[in-house]
């Protein structure tokens, strides 16, 4: 297409460009024949002794209005009869002519033939063809900027309503999830509080009776309010994971949040035989973040790591300063190690290796610290231990909202 604009639009300049000197050439010759009329002009008309008279004269001006034309190769006049009476310039390099008749009161006295030089002219049509040329190159590419900016945008259009479109079927999702997620812990509950109150009484029942007081049916008791308590843990992390909620940022000082959480674990590390060790970096900077559920997270973390590490292992919590100016976190453990293949799936809900586990601490985990713009990466040798570092920023510019989730209306 642009080919054959350029080509049209060159052949219109052409044509243009070699039309112009001939229009020229006509009002030229036109002037010469007026200057002609009145050197020569007689009683009864046209008197060409007296303009041969006046011949040099009449050359002069000649030759003054061929010096003040390039493109003029040379005028000649003639009379009536076509006999040539004046000529000033040479014939050769013509490419056409132009004529205006020499007339007196209305009378024909013969011509004026002007010759237009071929030279000029193709100069003056390669000059419009070069600025022709380069305009129509920078308009072509000025055009196909355009065209490539513009495909690339509707592009970036596409991918951007398909990305909101995700998040809108994401936070669609998840709303429905929660929603749903509560109804059941709802239905749920009440007949299991219903169950446990029950099971309560006929264990009084039982230990009133001396012939089954500490039977058999006691531990069975105990054994299924055991598996209803796990029950009811299950619908708890459920629902916190499914409905997760808007972080209520303030300054803390991490360290201590970090020590106490410590402290409400140590009982239950010493009771498995692990140690727990705190190594904290003095002087910490504040950071803003919600203290419940960081700790939430932190529980989780440090709960699997009391689970699979053995005892006389060893569990050490940190804090540091990051090099980009973000909080760190570590966990680090002596257990046995996460096989390669298993690091990418320990953050699925439901995903569990260890008997009695929900599989939902680590995924409750990760989504807490992902509410505070922070990630969670893992470094695990099996057989050495692993370690589960948290990456927080120091200050949010706005308050945060659960990723994926949304008010519903």
């Amino acid at each position: 297409m642009i080919w054959v604009a350029h080509t049209f639009a060159f052949q219109g300049m052409s044509r243009l460009a070699a039309r112009y000197p001939v229009l020229r050439a006509q009002e030229e010759a036109t002037r010469v024949a007026e200057a002609a009329a009145s050197m020569g002009r007689g009683p009864t008309g046209m008197d060409f002794y007296r303009l041969q008279r006046n011949r040099r004269e009449l050359e002069a001006i000649l030759a003054e209005r061929l010096a003040e034309r390039p493109y003029l190769r040379f005028v000649e006049i003639r009379d009536r009869f076509d006999i040539k009476v004046a000529f000033v310039g040479s014939e050769g390099a013509i490419r056409q002519t132009a004529r205006t008749a020499l007339t007196i009161a209305g009378q024909y006295q013969g011509s004026v033939r002007v010759g237009i030089a071929a030279e000029p002219i193709d100069r003056e049509i390669d000059a419009i063809r070069k600025w022709l040329a380069i305009r129509v190159a920078i308009v072509a590419a000025v055009g196909v900027a355009l065209l490539v900016v513009g495909l690339f945008y509707v592009l970036y259009l596409i991918r951007k309503n398909r990305s909101l479109e995700h998040q809108r079927q994401s936070s669609e999702r998840a709303a429905y999830r929660g929603v749903l997620g509560s109804g059941l812990a709802h239905e749920i509950r009440n007949p299991l509080n219903s169950m446990n109150m029950n099971l309560q009484m006929l264990e009084e029942e039982l230990q009133g009776v001396p012939a089954l007081e500490g039977g058999e049916h006691v531990e069975m008791l105990r054994s299924m309010q055991g598996e209803i308590k796990r029950i009811k843990n299950l619908i708890d992390n459920f629902l916190q994971y499914a409905r997760p909620a808007t972080p209520q940022l303030k300054v803390v000082d991490l360290n201590e949040v970090l020590g106490a959480t410590a402290r409400f674990l140590q009982a239950d590390f010493r009771q498995s035989g692990v140690e727990l060790q705190l190594d904290l970096e003095p002087l910490l900077p504040s950071v803003e973040l919600d203290e419940s559920q960081l700790r939430q997270a932190l529980l989780n973390i440090l709960g699997n790591a009391r689970h699979v590490v053995p005892a006389g292992g060893r569990v050490v919590l940190r804090s540091r300063a990051g090099a980009g100016g973000e909080i760190l976190i570590e966990v680090g453990d002596t257990g046995p190690g996460i096989p390669a293949e298993m690091i990418e799936r320990i953050f699925e809900p439901f995903y569990s290796k260890r008997a009695g586990g929900t599989g939902l601490g680590l995924a409750i985990a990760r989504q807490m610290v992902e509410n505070h713009g922070g990630r969670i990466e893992v470094e695990s040798q099996t057989g050495v231990g692993t370690t589960f570092r948290i990456r927080l920023p120091r200050r949010h510019s706005r308050a945060l909202e659960p990723p994926g989730v949304r008010a519903v209306p």
